[in-house]
């Protein structure tokens, strides 16, 4: 039997605690198969089109400047992927049974994170807190809570 986990990455200690908690609790399992998944931020309002009329020359160094944003913060998510993995091999999960996945923020990482989820078929969503006071917690929500209360037809766990 396949055992699919989704592991939600930030750059928080808390995403670290969630592939400690895999690497613990499924290193050893057969049939293990794990997803690590970061999502991409939306380009800083800096680089958005401001709704004037550019010229070509004005539109191809917004393109150059986008392009490189990206580029940048792609290479900076590939390296916390390569570690996780890293630490997933180290506990017994073959690299085989593990993947990597950048998907963009269009929808809020909240609805990435379910869509992924739903759509992967996977059994388990795995993510960190991200350390928010409870009171700070409940007033504005956190990603894992409303992972939490919107999951349908997959188990979530919340390594703290």
């Amino acid at each position: 039997m396949t055992h699919n986990i989704l592991i939600a990455l930030d750059n928080s200690e808390g995403a670290w605690r969630a592939v400690e908690y895999v690497a613990r609790t499924f290193g050893q399992t057969p049939g293990v198969k794990v997803t690590l998944l970061h999502i991409l931020p939306g380009i800083p309002p800096a680089l958005w089109d401001t709704g004037h009329i550019l010229t070509e020359e004005e539109k191809k160094a917004r393109e150059r400047l986008v392009a490189i944003w990206e580029e940048t913060k792609e290479k900076k998510w590939k390296g916390l992927l390569q570690k996780a993995q890293e630490r997933l091999i180290e506990a017994g999960i073959s690299a085989e049974a593990i993947t990597r996945d950048f998907e963009p923020d269009s929808s809020g990482v909240t609805e990435e994170i379910l869509e992924e989820a739903r759509a992967g078929g996977y059994s388990t969503v795995v993510m960190g807190r991200r350390g928010h006071g409870r009171l700070k917690s409940i007033l504005l929500g956190s990603v894992s809570n409303k992972v939490v209360q919107h999951a349908h037809g997959f188990a979530v766990i919340i390594a703290e």
